[in-house]
């Protein structure tokens, strides 16, 4: 299935994102086995494979069973208290982040919520916002609005999770402005003019990219960057996709 915001890199990023996660919270104090690392490594490369099913926000149930089958036909053993790994794969989208923040022992549900939510931030999350609301038929008028009040959610669960230690949340509040300040410049932008799918300017100008190039005639990230790169003299769209090919370059590096 052609979903690039969701795809294998994703997982990767990710994955990533986990061991930063992991290294930091081990300095802190908290104890993680190598179970538990076991549990998070198959809940991150399994959290989003129900994408390739369906778009809803509930795939996260139909990845739980691609993951139960996998094991269940494979000679590979699963880890101890793999149920614990199931919910955490189903749950991984719910992001009403209603329950208390768990700093004093390894929750995985907390570490593949946490990882997850890294990869929305920065161009890469801002592109990744914009496929997947667009996939799900969100109103363009109403695309800012949704997007920034669940980013906002997601990156105050962040900084509240890691309120004591300021220098690693300030690490994350660029990528997050990146991310926040494309859909403010995108929703003055509408609030400006009215929305034309054939505007190659600004904002407006790279949800268009999104559409026509990735979605409808199926380009990966990288090659739309290429193409704008190659022939869109708008300052604004040129920046976004030369910063978003950078992002996503470094992101192929093991």
């Amino acid at each position: 299935m052609h979903l690039p915001s969701h795809d294998q890199w994703h997982h990767l990023r990710v994955w990533k994102y986990a061991k930063i996660l992991m290294n930091h919270t081990v300095k802190k104090g908290l104890a993680i086995s190598e179970t538990d690392i076991e549990r998070l490594i198959i809940t991150v490369f399994f959290h989003d494979q129900g994408m390739s099913e369906t778009l809803s926000k509930d795939h996260g149930k139909i990845s739980r069973q691609i993951c139960k089958t996998f094991f269940n036909q494979s000679a590979i053993e699963p880890p101890p208290n793999f149920e614990l790994v199931l919910q955490a794969i189903e749950n991984h989208d719910k992001k009403n982040y209603t329950e208390a923040v768990k700093t004093e022992i390894f929750d995985l549900q907390q570490f593949i919520n946490l990882s997850d939510d890294l990869d929305a931030l920065g161009i890469i999350g801002a592109y990744r916002y914009a496929e997947i609301y667009l996939l799900r038929k969100t109103n363009i008028q109403e695309l800012p609005e949704t997007v920034l009040i669940n980013m906002m959610g997601r990156f105050q669960h962040f900084t509240k999770t890691f309120y004591n230690d300021k220098t690693f949340a300030k690490s994350q509040n660029q990528r997050f402005l990146s991310a926040h300040n494309f859909f403010k410049d995108l929703g003055f932008q509408l609030k400006q003019i009215e929305y034309s799918p054939e505007s190659h300017l600004g904002a407006m100008g790279v949800i268009n990219v999104i559409k026509n190039e990735i979605i409808k005639n199926k380009l990966s990230p990288l090659k739309a960057c290429e193409l704008v790169l190659n022939g869109n003299n708008d300052f604004y769209c040129h920046h976004f996709f030369e910063r978003l090919g950078k992002e996503l370059e470094g992101s192929f590096k093991i």
